[in-house]
């Protein structure tokens, strides 16, 4: 077959006239020579071109010796297509009635091939196989040609549509992509696999070695299961058998002179815990057994049985009956002097002597970190007089509970019943009153404590007048405007009055409620209890001005700001 392919039209196949043919000759038997078949074609299988929903079949008789095909018929290779074919004289072709293949001759070649023993040529199942395998050359030079041309274009690569229903080795020619995705999944399983077995060699690995080191330690072991005197030496005495000795050994104190030194802590205790009682109130006129209305401490001002406590302790009202209980376990009934709901402050009267007086020291002098102690009845009478240590966490703290005074934070442990003790420094003088606590799960160690400043200051107009008479007032209640809700209003910093008492001098003034106080006498206010601090330096009887702000009570009106006068009055 020549290198050049001609152009090959599946539509019509070409079929040249044959010629004389000539006998073959002496062919070697080492190189099998290709040579052409003779096509034995029935007349009437030689017809017009089949429809194009059947597909034309070919049953086809080579007449070579030594060579014979099956006789299953096989469909033709070009079924994609509709083929049409020429008519060729029946003249031209040799008829398989006139010339049976018994009856022909047997080539040269087939001969040399018999007198050489060599195997006989099996039968091919493709045609360009089975032309390739034909030696003789009996049949025409242009069946030769002609099968080379059909060879040549069976060989020529079809698109993938095409080469699906052609033979075998064509489909072999294009593999589908699907088998590089099977490639990276066997890959990638090696890797696993591959990667198994490495940890798999390093766990074994370690294993030997941890058995290695164990049994190296249990070579160091001189323990043998077998060996029954070491049981024997390890094993424990019997008890013995014994009861109550009269005569036994007796176990005494070591006389020495040696003192224990006592702590700042112990020091304070014993100077102040003689002047703190445990103060129960009751309900006035009952019995304070029957009707307790709660627990708190006190601390002893005079010899004489004045005690000051919190104002909440006894009810914020005089008429509460109390119950004192001395250090010593003496219990007394006393009788409320005064009390002050402002400063939660209090003072009662017992009828005793020649008891204890406390010491004040200055809580001016007091700082951060300082160690105090707090002494009370926390739970009530059953643990009076118990003591727990701390530090000042801070000074001057403001809350918004109480707008009179500025508290003592400390960390020490003050709880329900430590109300109305002291806070005592190292030295154990009082340096404040424990009030308060923040109470809340989100919270630990947060006391509150009224400074001894202010608790000498009001304590003392509590026994004299009974309340706090030169304290000035202007009959009101108010809230504070911080800067946010400043921002978020569009109105000054203040006081927000919330409420004008009757006895207020406000009550006939312009002064209306949502009302913001901004300055008193030129000062200006940020807070509730700037005004009241600021309030506190002035005496009942004196004249303040207050700067008032109003805002627009609609889109209408706009915001008016002005100034009232008014006689300050004594607190009610």
């Amino acid at each position: 077959m020549s290198q050049e392919q001609e152009t090959f039209d599946h539509d019509e196949i070409p079929v040249s006239p044959p010629t004389t043919p000539t006998e073959p000759s002496a062919v070697p038997t080492d190189k099998p020579t290709v040579s052409p078949a003779i096509f034995s074609v029935p007349a009437d299988t030689v017809s017009a071109a089949p429809s194009s929903n059947s597909t034309p079949v070919f049953s086809a008789a080579f007449s070579t010796p030594g060579i014979t095909l099956s006789d299953k018929q096989e469909p033709f290779p070009y079924t994609s297509r509709q083929e049409s074919v020429e008519a060729v004289p029946a003249s031209v072709l040799p008829s398989s009635e006139t010339a049976p293949a018994s009856e022909i001759p047997p080539s040269s070649a087939a001969v040399s091939a018999q007198e050489q023993n060599l195997p006989p040529i099996q039968p091919m199942t493709y045609l360009d196989e089975a032309a390739r395998s034909v030696s003789s050359k009996t049949a025409a030079d242009h069946a030769a040609g002609h099968a080379a041309d059909i060879m040549a274009k069976l060989t020529e690569p079809l698109p993938l549509e095409e080469e699906d229903f052609l033979f075998p080795p064509y489909a072999e020619l294009k593999r589908p992509k699907r088998m590089l995705f099977f490639k990276v999944i066997l890959w990638m399983m090696s890797v696993v696999l591959v990667s198994m077995a490495i940890f798999f060699v390093y766990q074994m690995l370690r294993r030997s070695s941890s058995a290695n080191e164990l049994s190296k330690d249990n070579e160091r072991i001189p323990y043998n299961r077998t060996d029954t005197s070491y049981a024997e030496e390890t094993s424990l005495p019997d008890a013995p058998e014994v009861s109550a000795d009269p005569n036994g050994p007796q176990i005494t104190l070591t006389e020495t002179s040696e003192q224990a030194v006592a702590t700042a802590a112990s020091q304070a205790y014993q100077k102040a815990s003689v002047s703190v009682v445990c103060v129960t109130s009751y309900k006035g006129g009952s019995d304070y057994v029957l009707d307790k209305i709660g627990d708190g401490s006190g601390i002893i001002l005079s010899a004489d049985g004045y005690i000051a406590t919190n104002s909440h302790v006894v009810g914020d009202d005089t008429s509460t009956g109390v119950l004192i209980t001395t250090f010593d376990g003496t219990q007394y009934l006393g009788t409320i002097i005064g009390v002050d709901k402002k400063t939660d402050l209090a003072v009662l009267k017992i009828d005793a002597k020649d008891l204890t007086p406390a010491e004040f020291s200055d809580s001016d002098h007091l700082f951060v970190g300082q160690e105090v102690y707090a002494i009370g009845s926390p739970g009530g009478s059953n643990f009076s007089n118990s003591l727990t240590s701390g530090t000042v966490s801070a000074v001057n703290r403001i809350l918004l509970t109480n707008g009179y005074v500025k508290y003592i934070q400390t960390d020490t442990a003050i709880n329900p019943g430590n109300s109305g003790g002291p806070l005592i420094n190292e030295y154990g003088r009082v340096v404040g009153m424990n009030t308060s606590k923040i109470v809340s799960t989100n919270y630990e160690g947060m006391g509150f404590s009224i400074p001894s400043n202010k608790v000498i200051e009001i304590i003392n107009r509590l026994i004299r007048y009974g309340y706090v008479n030169d304290r000035a007032t202007i009959g009101i209640e108010g809230t504070t405007c911080n800067l946010y809700e400043s921002k978020l209003k569009n109105v000054p910093q203040g006081m927000v009055v919330t409420k004008i008492n009757g006895y207020s001098p406000l009550i006939s003034s312009d002064v209306q409620e949502q009302d913001i106080i901004t300055a008193l006498n030129g000062v200006h206010i940020k807070s509730a209890y700037e005004f009241i601090e600021e309030l506190g330096k002035y005496k009942p009887g004196d004249t303040v001005t207050l700067s008032i702000f109003r805002a627009a009570k609609s889109v209408n009106q706009l915001p008016q700001t002005f100034d009232i006068e008014i006689q300050l009055g004594h607190e009610q």
